[in-house]
């Protein structure tokens, strides 16, 4: 009865799982809250092992959440002193760790937990986890409970239970072990190596090895392998067991538990995905595309081979995003990469023989930028075959929902060793090489070289028009509205600027500034387009159209220039707009570069008035605590999540999650780049207060954007 009522009494009859949530970080704790509560449980926290270890006798929860590395104790040292406390032998831990090896891992096991999570994750895999986690936790409980219902809830957990006579070699298996394995009890020889030979025959021997090492080193084990059913399908379970000895210290048997784990691996392999490969084409992302260079180069050394990296950049894509949506991009861009995973496959005739199965990697860096590998070289020059082959292949006519669409692409090529002997270097050499080619007109290949003469000049020219464009004002402000998504009302815009160029025409941002940030000329644009802003909000109130907020891009060039403050008094001043019509959006990663000298600027001018925002949230690294710290009005949730929300794996509890810790934090949450109706809905459904994309508008001049507001009077009336 003891482990029976032990049982019982952790749970307390709570109509809600409570969870345990040990991290000292708060607002990690907060994020894991607001996931968990969504779906269902109760959440008590502790920042520290020793206030873990109160918590857990005073709450008696059904599961804890535990960070490994912490201040003071350890989540090792926390999770082995827990398992000690009444009713913690058999309450699951789930480990939340930055960690990745193996070694902390198995530590980790070894101290008690139950099982891991790798940090960061997806708030809904973690709720799906956690509820993984306490339904075997459950299970096992009822197993205590009643011998009678045993059948039952080893079926509902997908876990069977076994017993190893290692003197008789017997094996025996409970029904629901005999029903995972796919035969019937009868059909069975009952020898511990039938079980063996239903093991897969990738893992038969580390499985033996282990249950057969319990024996001498006499500790448990803990071992993932796949079993085979007999119609020659496998599934993967989690192996548990341990020996049972006499008074002697002789074993008499090994017992153990096999659950089906199948889900699991299948959650594991999705964040794996994740982290590594991107979402919209499934090629691999940057992280994954630079260890296989890394591991690229190590072997280029030992063996004294050559390696090509292939920089590829669509020639003017952003033209076809803006003028055809990113839906219709989105769709080239995954075109595109079908296309050029044809042309890299084709490429094994350039490459030794020996590594045909590894002679190439395909990965997109972001945007509209793909990287190639191509290692075990028989001739440099083999790379700009490749190379001439994608150009080729691109430049072909692609049909994009019954639209043709053309595009072009440049290619910079950088090899190893001559050109670089490190990856950092490798990519850098091999994007100049890429801007050579867009300079020599696109839709070309261009081998890296230390001169590029002809690029220089290219600059020198482009940087003296854009002296030219600043001197004579040929730029212009565009403006993207932005609206309350609960009236529909428009509450601001966003300033985007063009070149109105005299031979070219008008010229999209990405065209130009590249340039104007290497030659340092960003600043000046930055500070005409701020105020130009100013002054076009505060023309339209004087011809009585209704206040709205302007948001205007802070730069690195003047957020780091200790010049924003200035430059923002100034337009102020000489425009007369009211401070709080006014919003300077940074990303995370210009407000990190210097975090102290960071928040002292943005308090200084949140005590103007100006209104402050974070841009493209969720693609860069700020932690949570860092955006608390941050005297911000405005999360805005950037495109890429809003794109995919709709599909069937769209990530909506990310953006809910973002939506929930901004609300939490006291701060107005804006979707970019909504263009479905589908899209708005959603968001609204989700808590979002502000929106802005084709949908509502595209980027357009000042005149029209200005009809668009209404008048006071108008909105008195209403």
């Amino acid at each position: 009865m003891g482990k029976i009522g032990s049982a019982i009494d952790r749970s307390q009859g709570r109509a809600r799982p409570l969870a345990l949530v040990v991290d000292n970080e708060p607002l990690m704790r907060t994020f894991v809250r607001e996931a968990l509560e969504q779906s269902g449980h109760d959440v008590c926290e502790a920042e520290n092992g020793g206030q873990a270890l109160e918590r857990f006798a005073e709450r008696r929860p059904d599961i804890v959440l535990m960070d490994i590395i912490k201040p003071g104790m350890d989540g090792f040292t926390a999770c082995s002193q827990l398992r000690g406390l009444v009713g913690g032998s058999r309450v699951p831990i789930l480990v939340m760790t930055g960690l990745d090896d193996t070694e902390s891992i198995a530590l980790a096991y070894e101290q008690g937990a139950t099982d891991f999570i790798t940090k960061p994750f997806n708030p809904k895999i973690l709720s799906h986890r956690v509820r993984y986690i306490l339904r075997g936790s459950h299970t096992l409980d009822d197993l205590i409970k009643s011998e009678v219902r045993l059948g039952l809830a080893q079926r509902i957990a997908k876990i069977g239970n076994w017993e190893w006579r290692p003197d008789s070699n017997q094996f025996a298996a409970s029904a629901e072990l005999y029903r995972m394995m796919g035969i019937r009890p009868q059909d069975f020889p009952g020898t511990f190596d039938a079980y063996i030979q239903l093991v897969h025959a990738e893992d038969r021997g580390r499985v033996e090895e282990a249950l057969k090492g319990i024996l001498t080193r006499r500790v448990p084990c803990y071992i993932d392998h796949r079993l085979v059913l007999p119609n020659g399908t496998d599934f993967t379970v989690n192996l548990q067991a341990e020996a049972v000895f006499d008074d002697q210290m002789k074993a008499l048997s090994i017992v153990g538990t096999a659950q089906d784990i199948t889900d699991r691996k299948q959650s594991e392999r999705e964040i794996h995905r994740l982290a590594y490969f991107d979402s919209l084409t499934g090629l691999p992302n940057r992280v994954l595309f630079k260890d296989r260079i890394a591991q690229a180069i190590l072997h280029a050394r030992r063996y004294c081979t050559t390696l090509a990296t292939l920089f590829l950049d669509l020639d003017r894509f952003k033209v076809i995003n803006d003028t055809l949506g990113h839906n219709i991009g989105d769709l080239l861009l995954k075109s595109v990469a079908d296309h050029l995973a044809e042309s890299v496959r084709h490429s094994d005739s350039v490459c030794r023989p020996e590594d045909k199965e590894e002679n190439h990697s395909l990965a997109r860096l972001g945007g509209d930028e793909f990287t190639v590998l191509l290692t075990n070289l028989c001739d440099v020059q083999d790379a700009g075959k490749v190379a001439r082959r994608i150009v080729e292949t691109i430049a072909k006519p692609f049909s994009i929902e019954g639209r043709e669409i053309f595009v072009t692409v440049s290619v910079g090529i950088a090899i190893f060793p001559v050109d670089g002997d490190s990856v950092e270097v490798l990519l850098k050499n091999a994007d100049s090489a890429m801007y050579h080619a867009k300079e020599q007109g696109r839709n070309n290949f261009q081998f890296y070289s230390n001169t590029l003469n002809a690029a220089a000049n290219e600059r020198l020219i482009l940087e003296g028009e854009l002296r030219h464009a600043i001197e004579q004002e040929e730029f212009v402000v565009y403006y993207q509205p932005q609206i309350d998504l609960r009236t529909g009302g428009i509450i601001g815009a966003e300033a985007l600027v063009r070149w109105q160029h005299p031979r070219r025409g008008l010229m999209l941002p990405g065209e130009f500034l590249p340039t104007a940030m290497d030659t340092g000329l960003i600043r000046a644009i930055d500070e005409w387009v701020l105020q130009t802003a100013c002054l076009h909000n505060q023309a339209w109130q004087q011809r009585g159209k209704m206040p709205v907020r302007i948001s205007v891009n802070a730069s690195h060039s003047l957020f780091h220039g200790n010049t924003l403050l200035s430059v923002v008094e100034d337009a102020l001043s000489k425009t007369g707009l009211t401070p709080a019509c006014l919003e300077l959006e940074l990303t995370e990663s210009v407000a990190m570069r210097n975090v102290d000298a960071s928040i002292a600027m943005l308090t200084t001018l949140k005590a103007m008035g100006v209104q402050l925002s974070i841009d493209d949230f969720g693609t860069g690294y700020a932690s949570l605590s860092f955006l608390q710290r941050l005297p911000i009005n405005m999360v805005k949730i950037d495109q890429s999540f809003i794109k995919e929300i709709m599909t069937q794996a769209g990530p909506v509890p990310i953006v809910r999650a973002i939506i929930a810790m901004a609300h939490s934090l006291k701060l107005f949450v804006l979707a970019e780049g909504v263009e479905q109706e589908a899209q708005r809905r959603m968001l609204l459904e989700q808590g979002c207060d502000q929106a802005q994309g084709h949908l509502f508008g595209r980027p357009m001049p000042a005149d029209k954007f200005a009809s668009l507001l209404p008048s006071h009077s108008l909105r008195n009336a209403s």
